[in-house]
């Protein structure tokens, strides 16, 4: 590992000597500390994210004090990912004593799921004509919601406010405006929009996030599927299951906390430091695919396996339409 210090800031400025990065440019980590005001690594690489990943150094069990960066950072992401005092599950700790059973028990439900809509039942069909190339975005927005919501509620009927209510969410995760997230907090908006997505799903937060971000990763595969069925040369050759994996999208990161002082990787850390886990870029590439849900993982995704059914569902029907142009395909299920 190389250490770059700006020792040219720390020269020309007393006092700032401990800003440093440490970087191994040929793993993939690199950590950004400043005594009582930051302390954030960043992971790119796949194997060191596995690692870190089932670490039990390293943990969701985020403390609330530490590095001023730090803390910013930590309060934001767990305000806008709880509802009355509730933490949403992807968020909590792997001590948490329910985590685990509600995690696996809906683990083994999409499983059923995904045998149910991998080989593209008549109800994608609303999906696999927006593939093909009718609809709006707006329009896949609700069919996408919908479809999710209906894992928890069977009568789930999304709509322009429970979309705007995602949106909503996910607009205040990304938005580093202040001024706008404080005029949030204060009108409540954020607020209404986790509430009216809870009261569609039972109060079940699993199924408000999931309405939330995937969604959003949902769509944006279904975006991608949408050009892949425009081109006629791809279209005639493309498998049903690389279809879905090039369809495939996850998070940008996730987040993990250092519970103890160490080093993993030859990087150091201290008790508290956070570890940016950028999924997004290391799981590019077919031997880093399961990375895009965790699934080596205690944290796995519950919809590892019904995410890429769905996909290959849709394009199933999408193929199967494209390769017969005469037939009619007039008669769609609508939200």
């Amino acid at each position: 590992m190389s250490k770059e210090i700006n020792r040219e800031i720390g020269a020309q400025n007393p006092g700032l000597e401990a800003i440093s990065a440490h970087r191994m440019s040929d793993r993939g980590m690199k950590r950004t500390y400043f005594p009582g005001i930051i302390d954030i690594i960043e992971v790119t690489d796949p194997a060191e994210i596995r690692t870190i990943s089932n670490d039990s150094r390293f943990d969701r069990e985020f403390i609330g004090h530490g590095p001023v960066r730090n803390v910013l950072r930590l309060r934001k992401l767990l305000r806008i990912f709880s509802l009355n005092g509730r933490v949403f599950q992807p968020f909590l700790p792997r001590t948490n004593p329910s985590r685990a059973a509600a995690q696996d028990k809906l683990w083994s439900r999409l499983n059923v799921k995904a045998d149910e809509v991998k080989h593209g039942p008549a109800e994608l069909e609303p999906l696999a004509e927006w593939v093909r190339g009718i609809g709006t975005a707006e329009k896949l927005d609700l069919l996408v919601q919908q479809c999710i919501g209906r894992l928890f509620v069977e009568t789930f009927t999304a709509t322009e406010e429970s979309v705007a209510a995602a949106h909503t969410v996910l607009e205040a995760a990304s938005s580093s405006n202040l001024l706008r997230m404080l005029g949030w907090r204060i009108s409540g908006r954020l607020e209404r929009a986790k509430m009216l997505l809870a009261s569609m799903v039972n109060g079940d937060l699993t199924g408000v996030i999931a309405m939330i971000t995937a969604r959003q990763l949902i769509v944006d595969g279904l975006h991608k599927m949408r050009q892949l069925a425009a081109d006629p040369a791809l279209r005639s050759s493309i498998t049903t299951d690389v279809a879905a994996d090039e369809c495939l999208f996850t998070i940008a990161n996730t987040v993990r906390q250092a519970k103890t002082s160490g080093e993993v990787g030859g990087c150091p850390f201290r008790k508290g430091s956070l570890f940016i886990l950028e999924l997004a870029s290391a799981s590019r590439g077919a031997a880093n695919r399961d990375l895009l849900f965790l699934s080596q993982s205690w944290s796995r995704c519950p919809a590892e396996k019904w995410v890429p059914a769905l996909l290959e569902g849709v394009w199933t029907r999408v193929s199967a339409t494209l390769h017969e142009p005469q037939k009619n395909t007039s008669r769609l299920s609508h939200v």
